[in-house]
């Protein structure tokens, strides 16, 4: 994960890399980006999961962080009450490549547009309007990764969880 998209760990300021995130959220990204949360990979969703089928799931969106941050929570609580049309989720996942130890840590929100819900135009439009708002009314990122590290692995485990994501950022920025 993450060496795959060439979006990853790109600084959005210069034009060339922002074309490489999604349209339809990248204000959202570039939003995250300036109150200092580092976008690990992101996707907008909508599309049928599988479009062979008439009748499918809708893909699910995302947009994941890291270092790993308390973000996707914040989002999750805020848009859980404001918008029926969707499921969300929010996670924090370690995930080890492809059984080769290239470790990533990083937390993440989901979406998906409501299995009775046509696939509409306009339900995307007020749902990247919502998380927006919820962005634009938080603060800048006053946690640093070791906090949220400690509360997700514990005390014991921070200087692992500290040196996966060292080994990560450094991957990821070559």
């Amino acid at each position: 994960m993450g060496e795959l998209d060439a979006s990853n760990w790109k600084d959005l300021e210069a034009g060339r890399n922002a074309l490489r995130i999604d349209p339809a959220i990248r204000g959202i990204v570039s939003s995250l980006n300036h109150k200092g949360y580092r976008t690990f990979s992101s996707c907008s969703g909508g599309h049928r999961s599988n479009l062979r089928r008439r009748f499918d799931r809708h893909e699910s969106g995302y947009i994941a962080f890291s270092p790993p941050s308390r973000i996707p929570f914040a989002l999750y609580l805020a848009l859980r009450e404001k918008n029926q049309d969707f499921m969300f989720e929010a996670e924090a996942v370690i995930h080890d490549g492809n059984g080769d130890r290239r470790e990533t840590i990083y937390t993440q929100l989901d979406w998906q547009l409501l299995d009775q819900r046509k696939p509409k135009l306009r339900y995307y439009e007020n749902l990247f309007s919502e998380i927006q708002d919820t962005i634009d009314s938080l603060p800048r990122r006053q946690d640093g990764h070791e906090e949220v590290l400690t509360g997700l692995l514990g005390k014991p485990h921070l200087r692992l969880g500290s040196k996966i994501v060292s080994g990560q950022m450094k991957r990821f920025t070559r």
